[in-house]
């Protein structure tokens, strides 16, 4: 087969069109106890931060390190996480960023691995929840701050230290699910009124042909066997995606520890 039909069809696959669907998942016995069968309000991510293994965060600092260098499995710490962490600080150092803002770090591990290899960055940890934060206090001693913040609020200049801003980046890591189309807009025209420069933005996936079809066909067998689930977001397009910052940011496509990125510059307007 030619490259040149390698290539069309790998175009073809990843969807050129701006695609959303809604997104679901099985929390095994937890599903069913989700407020309103959903995962997407406060009270949902709490009761699964304090009762599902996979999404828990553990207050003993061994067992928490054990999740943070991915030998538990924990939500969004794959066995990709120490080479993304790698592939961010690279990003970092390049770029002489000195502060680092990770907005919803959930279990924290990829920021852990992060401040491994960069130790002197100053790291900001921020949550929505004020249970998951008060956990992360208790175990994670090299963040330098911790901060409880809605990622949805106006004012974005709680996460970042004083200083040059063009020397701080803003981490968004696999929480794209969790809001609408709208939502992201307005949080992205929040970000660029805050004056927030540099921005990574780590969605968990890009939607392609074959994963619209494998969640469908997954959709429907968990329908013939009865299997609870629950509503859990969005999955999108690249399309969709960089339709959020279009004309404020411009971007540049990364890939940190096999997960599509983007790596975006304010832009005045």
């Amino acid at each position: 087969m030619s490259m040149k039909i390698i290539t069309f069809l790998k175009y073809i696959n990843s969807l050129p069109l701006p695609v959303t669907i809604r997104h679901y998942y099985i929390f095994d016995e937890a599903t069913n106890k989700l407020k309103d069968n959903k995962l997407d309000s406060l009270e949902s991510w709490d009761f699964l931060r304090e009762n599902h293994p996979r999404f828990s965060i553990s207050e003993n600092r061994d067992e928490w390190l054990l999740a943070a260098e991915s030998k538990l499995n924990k939500d969004g710490q794959d066995g990709g996480l120490v080479q993304r962490a790698k592939d961010i600080a690279k990003i970092i150092e390049s770029r002489g960023f000195t502060t680092l803002f990770s907005v919803g770090v959930g279990g924290a591990g990829l920021e852990y691995q992060i401040k491994k290899i960069l130790p002197t960055l100053h790291l900001i940890c921020s949550e929505y929840s004020a249970v998951a934060l008060n956990v992360l206090k208790k175990v994670f001693f090299e963040c330098d701050t911790f901060t409880l913040f809605d990622i949805t609020q106006k004012d974005w200049s709680i996460g970042f230290a004083a200083g040059d801003k063009k020397k701080q980046l803003c981490l968004i890591y696999r929480i794209d699910a969790s809001f609408t189309n709208a939502e992201w807009r307005e949080i992205f025209s929040n970000m660029h009124t805050s004056g927030v420069e540099n921005v990574l933005y780590i969605p968990t996936s890009c939607l392609t042909i074959m994963g619209l079809r494998n969640r469908l066909f997954r959709k429907i067998i968990w329908k013939i066997r009865s299997i609870p689930y629950a509503f859990s977001g969005y999955l999108r397009s690249k399309v969709v995606f960089t339709s959020f910052w279009e004309g404020k940011y411009a971007e540049e496509v990364v890939v940190c520890g096999g997960l599509k990125g983007f790596l975006l510059t304010r832009r005045d307007i």
